[in-house]
């Protein structure tokens, strides 16, 4: 069931991106004069075909990881002569680099809309809190501890935790020093009472106490194959930490007298202080009799338990009937039409200038390439931020627009960059280069792509 609907979330996503890219292409190339002959998204038999009044061949292929707009050119068949003015090889460099160039700008368009309608109608996003360091990482040198709210990175402020990891990532690769500043979290500076659609949280962070941390990351290693940015310098989110937040009435828990704010430790001897690891562990422990250690105010206690069970999609899983309090760690935000669309922009941007960083430092070495993400994960990513909520789709798709956008104006022969290579090329000598190079170019260029889609590929089911 998860694996049909991170497929279907998957194509949609992709259908929404190849469609926005390639008609891109297919604008401009009309508005300036040139024949389009062909309309596809995706590659291979065609699931559906149309002719439209404007004579051009619409197709939906049954390989949605691209498509492609055909447009006539002398080069790949004969051309009537009342024809020859509007073949795509016919027309001025600035043209041919305006068409070319269409495509990623209609990605970083579309990422605009997609962050737009985000910011226009509010997301719940979750405050950067600590709820465990790891005392000899990185970050339990530096002194950040236990509910400290990291408030700026690097002297820029961070309100979310997507911020923050995103301010993280930046710096993967690196040597020197990041600035950390943070502010003891307490759950009144928010006023949020209730966690809904329309709640929104005011922080009063300049009335706190702060404090300057210097986390040292000379020595920092990232998991090339699971990079957790957070986790390679020892935090761990609040979120992620095993306390309960709240208890079902007459469920396992209840009746064996856990209380709220109970931390737990493991689960017969094996770790479970992280709520995933819990889960796992509770998951499979339906009907059995087990050993949970917990942490109450500061006193560790061994409390037996007999874990309760409940069917999800015809299994039948452990339940505890504990869950996590969400609301003190999320606030909503959210913007006027106008200053949505200012936000939407400088969000783009941002997101552009973060993948050129990364993609630098995957060339240089500085980050592996084992880090690469291939459909699988991008399939999953989509089924995951679908599975929470529209506006989570929204984000994810205007994030991997971003990527599409920019990896199609790499210099290699065979995506839209390597067309503008061979364009400043013609535009520097004056005249185009001989076709026997651009065909050798683009055969290098496939290969180039086919292999490093080949690894990445290779990278997502290492992950599984």
């Amino acid at each position: 069931m998860e694996f049909l609907w991170n497929l279907v979330a998957f194509v949609i996503a992709l259908g929404v991106l190849v469609s926005f890219h390639e008609y891109g292409h297919f604008w401009v190339a009309r508005k300036l004069g040139v024949k389009v002959l062909t309309f596809s998204v995706g590659f291979g038999k065609p699931l559906f075909e149309k002719t439209g009044k404007d004579g051009v061949r619409y197709v939906l292929a049954a390989v949605p990881l691209g498509g492609y707009v055909k447009m006539l050119d002398e080069r790949e068949a004969p051309v009537k002569p009342e024809e020859v003015s509007m073949a795509f090889n016919r027309q001025s460099v600035w043209t041919r680099i305006a068409i070319v160039l269409a495509g990623p700008v209609a990605n970083f368009l579309l990422a605009i809309a997609l962050y737009w309608i985000v910011f226009i109608s509010g997301q719940n996003v979750i405050i950067p809190v600590v709820g465990e360091i790891d005392e000899t990482s990185i970050a339990g040198k530096a002194g950040l501890s236990y509910r400290d709210q990291i408030i700026a990175v690097d002297g820029e402020s961070v309100t979310t935790l997507q911020d923050m990891t995103l301010k993280l990532v930046a710096r993967i690769g690196e040597k020197g020093h990041i600035r950390f500043k943070v502010s003891r979290f307490k759950e009144s500076q928010f006023d949020v009472k209730e966690f809904d659609a329309r709640q929104t949280g005011h922080s009063s962070s300049t009335s706190r106490m702060t404090r300057e941390l210097i986390l040292n990351i000379d020595g920092w290693q990232v998991d090339s194959a699971r990079p957790e940015v957070m986790h390679s310098l020892g935090i761990y989110h609040f979120l992620e930490f095993s306390e309960i937040g709240m208890i079902s009435s007459n469920d396992a828990a209840d009746r064996a007298g856990f209380r709220v704010g109970d931390q737990l430790i493991s689960i017969d001897g094996k770790k479970a202080d992280l709520w995933q690891d819990m889960a796992k562990i509770l998951a499979l422990s339906a009907g059995k009799e087990v050993k949970i250690e917990i942490r109450r105010n500061g006193e560790l206690i061994l409390i037996p338990v007999v874990i309760g069970s409940q069917v999800e999609d015809g299994k039948k899983l452990g339940k505890l009937g504990i869950s996590r309090d969400f609301k003190p760690f999320f606030i909503k935000q959210e913007y006027g039409i106008v200053e949505s669309l200012s936000k939407a922009v400088n969000k783009t941007y941002a997101m552009i200038e973060l993948t050129t960083r990364v993609f630098g430092k995957l060339f240089s070495g500085e980050i592996s390439v084992k880090s690469l993400s291939g459909p699988v994960s991008i399939a999953k990513g989509a089924g995951d931020s679908a599975n929470i909520g529209l506006i989570s789709f929204l984000l994810f798709v205007a994030g991997i627009s971003v990527n599409l956008g920019f990896i199609n104006l790499l210099p290699i022969p065979m995506l839209d960059g390597g067309h503008l290579l061979y364009f400043v090329i013609e535009l520097v000598k004056g005249k185009p280069l001989a076709e026997r190079t651009q065909e050798f170019g683009l055969q290098v260029g496939m290969m180039m792509v086919f292999a490093l889609m080949a690894f990445a590929i290779f990278n997502d089911f290492s992950r599984i």
